[in-house]
């Protein structure tokens, strides 16, 4: 009998391994790794994914009595950024500016019949009373997990909100997946961090936010994991992606007189050449099946928090908080304040994937300029000199998987 290896990062490499022979047995067992599960065989899963998502939006339809609630603190809440509030139904909505999704027709499947990370780059709300305000923003979604993190006036990965899904339905509406029913309710780090701003002990860790409406867009695809057997991180839980920078394009900037050099979480390290970026979140699969479509490594891998700067005297432009879509093999990023601008496309001919300890280890994938990013710096800089399929440099990704924080 097939079946589905959802596992550790050693069964990752294994599964790789499995697709360049395009065979091997099928009840062999994976590797256990630290964060990992392995489910048992389950006949009959059928999976409905959208691999690269491009919109729409999730809803929250706020609680009337935590409405409330805030209001008698004295606390307003209002969105921020490319939100939208809707005062008629106390909905407000986030728009989805990446991620992978997939559905399991088997309600069994760990750690959820409903997996990705959906992503919310640039829109949020804050909680604001008298001169203190609490900015939650660049939401990610982990349905597997049923959490939903983000970042607290400026810093990523906060555990947020659990999302209780025991209600959830899901349907089709203009071609379009739908998510209702989810109740998000705070986290104690959540609650925590709002009384610790507002100086109370009365926001509760499980209090209700409100319902949640996801809509979910992209080009729709099946598999079935008893013929294409999948390896997944449902969450990736850290590391980084280093790029060692090209030298020819180094010197190019040199004579350019641009110099380039890491924002935020991002480092240097002058003695390689390398800039580095954290990853802070996402979900990775990799199939047996290498016709699977966009690509047999599929996933959303995120890196919020750091990015790169380029500048010449006053002239400069900022490049933040990138994705990596290793399916449609592009790395996006936010620059002056739009998300989802394609920067990078990204050659994996010549990859390889190793292990490292617990962590997997992606090596050799070249990063080149896509034409939308030699456009914004030749435009930035007054210049003709950038040119799509510039190399950036050669990529490293380290990857491993994370343990869900408790609600």
């Amino acid at each position: 009998m097939h079946i589905k290896k959802r596992a550790s990062l050693t069964a990752l490499v294994g599964v790789l391994a499995l697709a360049g022979a395009a065979c091997g047995s099928d009840n062999e067992s994976a590797s256990q790794g630290s964060g990992s599960a392995q489910e048992q065989p389950q006949a009959g899963d059928k999976v409905t994914a959208i691999p690269s998502l491009t919109g729409v939006g999730t809803s929250v339809i706020l609680d009337a009595g935590t409405a409330e609630a805030l209001k008698g603190l004295g606390v307003a809440i209002a969105p921020s950024g490319d939100a939208s509030f809707e005062a008629s139904t106390s909905t407000i909505t986030f728009p989805i500016t990446s991620g992978y999704a997939e559905i399991h027709s088997d309600p069994t499947v760990k750690p959820g019949y409903i997996q990705g990370s959906i992503n919310h780059q640039g829109s949020g709300f804050t909680l604001s009373a008298g001169s203190t305000k609490v900015t939650l923003d660049d939401f990610v979604v982990d349905p597997g997990n049923s959490m939903l993190y983000g970042s607290v006036n400026g810093t990523p990965g906060a555990p947020l909100l659990s999302l209780d899904g025991t209600n959830v339905k899901v349907t089709m509406e203009d071609g379009n997946v739908v998510l209702f029913g989810t109740v998000a309710k705070l986290t104690d780090t959540a609650a925590t961090a709002l009384n610790g701003a507002f100086k109370t002990q009365a926001i509760q860790p499980g209090t209700p936010l409100g319902v949640v409406r996801l809509v979910a867009k992209g080009n729709v695809t099946t598999y079935d994991p008893s013929e294409d057997k999948v390896a997944e991180i449902t969450r990736l839980g850290g590391k980084q992606t280093a790029v060692k920078l090209d030298a020819g394009t180094a010197d190019a900037l040199k004579s350019l007189g641009v110099a380039v050099a890491p924002t935020g979480t991002g480092k240097f390290d002058a003695g390689t050449g390398t800039v580095s970026f954290p990853i802070t979140g996402g979900y990775a699969a990799i199939h047996s099946d290498k016709s699977f479509q966009p690509g047999y490594i599929v996933g959303n891998i995120i890196h919020q928090g750091s990015g790169l700067k380029f500048s010449k005297g006053n002239q400069s432009i900022e490049v933040t908080d990138f994705v990596v879509d290793p399916g449609t093999s592009v790395l996006t990023a936010t620059a002056g304040g739009k998300s989802g601008i394609p920067l990078l496309s990204l050659d994996g001919t010549n990859v390889n994937v190793s292990m490292s300890g617990s962590d997997v280890v992606l090596q050799g994938t070249v990063a080149k300029l896509t034409a939308t990013g030699a456009s914004a710096l030749n435009s930035t800089f007054g210049v003709s000199a950038f040119q799509e399929g510039i190399p950036l440099g050669v990529v490293t990704l380290t990857a491993s998987q994370a343990e869900a924080p408790k609600a």
